[in-house]
C-alpha cells in the first residue's frame, strides 16, 4: 500500500495536547496527506479517535460519544506516529494502542511500583531495627539498659521525614541509656537510616556521662530535626516538609514527663 494512501479507508478524529510539534492542525495535514478523513466531530463514519491520556481519563465528550458508538477505535497517537513513519509505512494493530489497554498498563505498573516500593521501605526497616538491635546489644553488655522516667516512658524514640523528591523514608533513632547500677550514669546515642543507606551510631553523650549532658544533648537534637521544642512534642502542629515527625505512644501508653522534669 503506497505511503500517500495508507490512511483512505479511515476516518480519523483527534482530541487533546500533543505537544507543541503536534498540533491538532499539523495532525490534521498529516491523516490527509495520507489519504485519510479528518473529522473534528465523532459519527458512525469515524473509524478511530487519536486521543491524548489526558482527555481519556477526564472522559472529556468526544471520547464519551465514542465510547457510546462502540464501533470507534480508541487509540494513542502513537498509533498514527508508528503506521505512518514505519519502514514500510503499514497500518499498525490498534490493539496495542487502545487506550483502554495503556491506562490499565500505566495503572499495573503503579501498583508494581507501590508494590516495590513498599517492600523495599519494609527491608530497610527490618535492617535499620536489626542495626539498632546489635547497637543496643553493645551497649547492654557495658553495663547499660533503656532509660525510663518515672512514668515509664522509654527514651527510645524515632522521627520519620519522607522525602518528597526521592519518595523514600528517612529515620533517626534517638536513644538515652542508662547503667544498671548506681551511681547512675547515662549516655545517648542516635542512628541515621534512609532506604539503600545507613549510618553508623553518632555518639551524642558518651557512656558514663550525667544525666543532664545526655538528656540536654537529647532535647537539643530532638528540637534539631522537629523543629519543635521536646516538651510540645504532644503539641500536633504542621512544622514543614524539612521537619522529622515524632509519632507520640498510643492513648493509655506512658508519654513521658513534662516540665518540671525530675530524675527518679
Amino acid at each position: 500500500m503506497a505511503a500517500r494512501g495508507l490512511l483512505k479507508r479511515f476516518t480519523i478524529a483527534v482530541t487533546g495536547d500533543f505537544g507543541e510539534q503536534r498540533t491538532l492542525e499539523k495532525i490534521r495535514q498529516w491523516i490527509c496527506y495520507h489519504g485519510g478523513t479528518f473529522t473534528w466531530e465523532i459519527s458512525r463514519k469515524v473509524t478511530h479517535l487519536v486521543c491524548s491520556k489526558e482527555n481519556y481519563r477526564k472522559a472529556v465528550a468526544t471520547v464519551k460519544q465514542a465510547i457510546e458508538l462502540k464501533t470507534v477505535k480508541i487509540v494513542s497517537f502513537d498509533w498514527l506516529e508508528d503506521s505512518l513513519l514505519s519502514k514500510p509505512p503499514r497500518v499498525r494493530n490498534e490493539r496495542e494502542y487502545l487506550m483502554t489497554s495503556i491506562i490499565r498498563t500505566t495503572a499495573e505498573t503503579k501498583e508494581r511500583k507501590k508494590l516495590v516500593r513498599k517492600q523495599n521501605i519494609t527491608k530497610g526497616m527490618q535492617k535499620f531495627e536489626k542495626e539498632c538491635k546489635d547497637l543496643e546489644q553493645d551497649v547492654f553488655s557495658n553495663g547499660y539498659h533503656i532509660y525510663r522516667d518515672s512514668t515509664t516512658f522509654a527514651y527510645d524514640i524515632t522521627l520519620a521525614r519522607a522525602n518528597l523528591c526521592t519518595n523514600k523514608n528517612q529515620r533517626y533513632s534517638l536513644k538515652i541509656y542508662e547503667t544498671h547500677n548506681t551511681p547512675k550514669l547515662y549516655a545517648c546515642f542516635t542512628k541515621y537510616s534512609a532506604p539503600g543507606q545507613s549510618s553508623m551510631p553518632e555518639i551524642l553523650a558518651p557512656l558514663g556521662s550525667s544525666f543532664e549532658l545526655a538528656f540536654g544533648v537529647f532535647k537539643q537534637f530532638f528540637r534539631l530535626k522537629t523543629h519543635k521544642e521536646w516538651d510540645d512534642r504532644l503539641i500536633k502542629a504542621n512544622m514543614g516538609e524539612e521537619a522529622f515527625v515524632y509519632t507520640p505512644p498510643k492513648e493509655g501508653e506512658p508519654k513521658g514527663q513534662v516540665l518540671p522534669f525530675e530524675v527518679l
